[in-house]
């Protein structure tokens, strides 16, 4: 009804001042340009949405993958933190006692004789708190090595836990052994044995002027630069984000306003 309104009072005007006919073209040819700018209007929002979609996408993967470092960044630092305390304050020295270990040969019917040690309830539990610790620094040096393609500060990070070779024969004195990448295997036989027969020694290595204290300064080092270990979105996306935001928001509605307008100036000049 609003172009037959408008086509009749343009109609009238054109009976008073001009040629019907003509007019009448005119505006047919002004609804028809109209028409086809809606429909590439519509077709420009379409690919618009696809673009907001995928940048969706894009910065919601990127979310969940700062979301699962972070996440495992602190319960590394956490875990590892705790253990250390312990070993810290560890009286190594109250499980030195007689009959801390207990080794027995039996004999069978054939004359097979086996060899059975047995370590008392507190040199198991020695035992336990120094694995504990271990293998929550090679959990650490682990999840720095798995991420040091992430930044440069991960890769850094990842060299500083696992820089422990430089003290190796201190370490397999007491029963661990030093592996390429910085983290530790435990020989139990050996590691018992010093802890039964030279705790201070043992307290000394992996204590808070040894393994341990080192952990802690490390901790306090990668905590200190917590927030900026993994990198923005946009260092991360870069391109890709800048592209997608060219299309997205403000700048989209008013370059499409700018372009609308400009193409009906057109049309009636």
């Amino acid at each position: 009804m609003a172009v037959n309104a408008l086509n009749n009072a343009l109609y009238n005007t054109n009976y008073l001042f001009g040629n019907q006919s003509k007019k009448q073209d005119s505006i047919a040819k002004l609804w028809s340009n109209f028409n086809s700018m809606q429909a590439n209007a519509t077709g420009a929002l379409a690919g618009i949405n696809e673009v907001n979609a995928n940048l969706k996408s894009l910065l919601d993967s990127y979310d969940a993958a700062k979301s699962t470092f972070n996440t495992e960044f602190a319960e590394n630092m956490t875990a590892l933190g705790k253990s250390a305390a312990q070993i810290k304050v560890y009286d190594f020295g109250g499980v030195a006692k007689e009959g801390a270990i207990t080794v027995t040969d039996n004999t069978d019917d054939k004359g097979n004789v086996t060899t059975t040690t047995t370590y008392s309830k507190d040199l198991q539990a020695a035992i336990k708190t120094v694995e504990d610790f271990v293998g929550d620094y090679n959990d650490s040096i682990s999840f720095f090595k798995d991420n040091a393609s992430v930044s440069k500060r991960v890769e850094n990070l990842a060299r500083v836990f696992g820089d422990t070779t430089y003290r190796s024969n201190a370490y397999e004195s007491i029963g661990l052994v030093t592996n390429s990448d910085g983290s530790f295997s435990i020989n139990e036989e050996k590691l018992a044995n010093a802890i039964v027969n030279n705790p201070d020694k043992v307290s000394r290595i992996l204590g808070k002027e040894g393994l341990a204290g080192k952990a802690d300064a490390h901790i306090n080092f990668a905590n200190s630069q917590a927030d900026k270990l993994f990198p923005t979105a946009d260092s991360m996306l870069g391109d890709q984000l800048k592209t997608a935001s060219v299309y997205t928001g403000k700048a989209y509605n008013a370059m499409t306003n700018y372009a609308n307008m400009g193409n009906l100036l057109n049309m009636m000049f």
